[in-house]
Parts: structure tokens; C-alpha cells; sequence
């Protein structure tokens, strides 16, 4: 049981740490843009996948439709992205970037690329190839861990559940 403690500990300490520096990292590069981190993985996504919608927007970056509805709107109010309804569906609105958008996700991009060669200097004895298969592993063994790891309920939601009758 101690050791289990030191190991869980260890884990704490190590997430909060890498989450710490990659999210700041992250911040530093997209807040030179007013952009925050959040608000850039939605450009991203727009540049990439040409009339996209905000529903399929917020599948393709994994979050909700509201969360992503109230980055988008500010990316919409500065200029970085502007919208076109549907001819046969006014209702369905399609985004894309505007010029200033296009600007700005390259230019965020080519910062990440930068801050990314960076990363080869981290372990003075690997080889770009292998840090990258060093994140691949690791980013398999997360999803691996993640799918198999038990997952817990929130209480507030399972006593909602609980008074509407859903359990």
C-alpha cells in the first residue's frame, strides 16, 4: 500500500508538472496573438477541414458544442474567422478563416514548429527520431491506460440522475 502511495504521488507530481510546462509553453506562443491555446486548436481545425460547422468543429477538436460556440465567438469578434450560411439550409452556417485568420494559425504554427526543434536538445543523447517515437509511445500507452483505467461518476451528476429517475 506505500508503495502504491509513492507511485500515485510520483504520478501527481509528474502530470501536474508536464501539464504545467506544455500549457505554458502552448500560452506563451498563441497569447502574442491574443489567441489562447483553446481558441488556436479551433483555427487550426477550420484551416484544415474547409466549411466546417460548429457542431462538427466541436467533434473534431472533442469538446462541446457550447464550450466551442464561446471560443469561436471571440475568434469571430477579432476578425480571425467569419461564417456563411448554407444556400440550401440557411440555418447551417459554414466557418472559415478570413486572411487575418489565415495569418495568424500560420504564424502559430510556424512558432510550435520552432519551439519543437527545440525539443531534440531536451535529452542530449536522442535523435529527433526518437524523441518522436519517445511521445508516440507515450501518447499510446496514455490512450491504452485511459480506455482500461476505471472511470469514476461524478456525484453531482449521479444524484441528478438519481432525482430525475434515471438510476
Amino acid at each position: 500500500m506505500q508503495n502504491e502511495e509513492r507511485v500515485f504521488e510520483a504520478f501527481l507530481r509528474q502530470y501536474r508538472e508536464i501539464f504545467r510546462v506544455m500549457i505554458n509553453a502552448a500560452e506563451q506562443i498563441t497569447g502574442q496573438y491574443s489567441v489562447s491555446f483553446e481558441q488556436y486548436l479551433l483555427l487550426k481545425q477550420i484551416h484544415e477541414q474547409r466549411n466546417i460547422t460548429l457542431s462538427e468543429l466541436a467533434d473534431a477538436t472533442h469538446t462541446t458544442r457550447s464550450a466551442a460556440a464561446r471560443k469561436l465567438r471571440a475568434l469571430l469578434l477579432d476578425g480571425f474567422v467569419e461564417q456563411e450560411a448554407k444556400m440550401d439550409d440557411r440555418r447551417v452556417k459554414y466557418l472559415r478563416l478570413t486572411t487575418k485568420g489565415v495569418t495568424v494559425e500560420h504564424d502559430i504554427r510556424q512558432a510550435f514548429l520552432q519551439s519543437a526543434r527545440t525539443w531534440e536538445e531536451i535529452p542530449a543523447n536522442m535523435k529527433p527520431a526518437n524523441i518522436n517515437d519517445f511521445f508516440t509511445q507515450y501518447q499510446q500507452n496514455i490512450a491504452i491506460w485511459d480506455r482500461t483505467r476505471p472511470k469514476f461518476r461524478r456525484p453531482v451528476l449521479r444524484a441528478k440522475r438519481k432525482a430525475l429517475g434515471g438510476e
